[in-house]
């Protein structure tokens, strides 16, 4: 991330450590480590109020530029929101797209500039677009609450017709098929195959905690989703329970963990190319997956409302989150058809 003069760096040290990330600031020409955290979220949390308290490197708050909005900003929005691990390596990605930005002082910035970074994505998708203009328009926000500008010009930002640039594919029978031959002999592929048949989005799986799983009834409940709709509870298809409850004895609290810690999305990404590799299915994204669930759901001629519900997609007859016996049963007759 770039940040302003003088602002500091993070940097993650090499190596399997309890506090990975260090924050350093320039002394004298020589580069000092003032902490060292757990997670990126808690360098840069420390790194802005290092900044606020002392004066020397700081911009007044009317010539903040970008970057450092972007800085003061993260942390403050994941504490007050309650975001994914997704949700925020989202915001990271969108962060890059924006890099004419970084130096310019907020109070500058006028349309012309942020429809720049837009028009300067070319050949990527309408999706992605869309998610640099919804930082842009959160950072922007905030810069008005906190009198950082009195300009937001966020919601002028064009990106065009949603045209789909990678369309979601099904994964098919026989690639499932394969994976099940693989699934006690190769790393993670378990991983895959809970995510077709549970229709999970890969962030929803990673924040699983193994209080989540109902071991006598057999079911998971979602407790943190990117929507509302996708706090949920989902029976578990017979043929994965062992897999899950292979899962439940690992150490740690996450059901999806590695040393007790749970996967980030890079790690999670990594590992489900190297899965759809065994297969020939390079073509295939995690988001596949969740396709797949649903294009089975369909096939079996599964009712809307049910799919629904197992996907965590909104509905009119929301029953705020309350599931009954017959609810579940009709669930897992659903889910059973996979």
């Amino acid at each position: 991330m770039k940040n302003p003069n003088g602002y500091g760096t993070i940097k993650k040290l090499s190596g399997k450590r309890r506090r990975p990330f260090v924050f350093m600031v320039s002394i004298n020409g020589k580069q000092k480590a003032m902490g060292y955290f757990s997670t990126k979220l808690e360098a840069l949390a420390f790194q802005v109020d290092y900044n606020q308290s002392h004066g020397l490197h700081r911009l007044s708050d009317n010539k903040i530029t970008f970057a450092e909005l972007y800085t003061r900003w993260l942390p403050k929005h994941i504490e007050y929101s309650s975001v994914s691990d997704s949700t925020i390596h989202g915001y990271e990605s969108a962060y890059k797209h924006c890099s004419s930005l970084y130096d310019r002082p907020v109070e500058d910035i006028r349309y012309k500039d942020l429809q720049s970074v837009i028009d300067g994505m070319t050949c990527l998708s309408y999706a992605s677009k869309k998610k640099v203009r919804n930082l842009l328009s959160l950072l922007f926000a905030y810069a008005r609450k906190m009198e950082y500008t009195s300009s937001d010009f966020s919601g002028l930002i064009h990106i065009g017709r949603n045209k789909p640039v990678n369309p979601h594919h099904a994964i098919s029978r026989r690639k499932i098929n394969q994976l099940w031959k693989l699934v006690d002999s190769a790393p993670d592929v378990d991983l895959v195959l809970i995510l077709i048949y549970t229709g999970l989005r890969n962030g929803e799986l990673r924040a699983l905690l193994k209080t989540d799983i109902n071991r006598k009834q057999k079911y998971l409940r979602v407790t943190k989703s990117k929507t509302a709709a996708g706090i949920r509870t989902i029976p578990i298809h017979h043929l994965i329970w062992p897999l899950i409850e292979k899962r439940l004895d690992s150490e740690g609290p996450y059901l999806i963990n590695v040393h007790g810690k749970p996967y980030d999305y890079s790690r999670f990404s990594r590992a489900f190319r190297k899965v759809m590799r065994l297969v020939h299915g390079e073509k295939h994204k995690p988001h596949d997956t969740r396709h797949t669930c649903a294009t089975l759901l369909d096939g079996a001629e599964v009712n809307d409302n049910a799919r629904k519900m197992i996907l965590g997609h909104a509905r009119a007859d929301v029953t705020n989150g309350v599931y009954t016996h017959k609810t579940l049963r009709q669930l897992r007759k659903a889910i059973e058809t996979l």
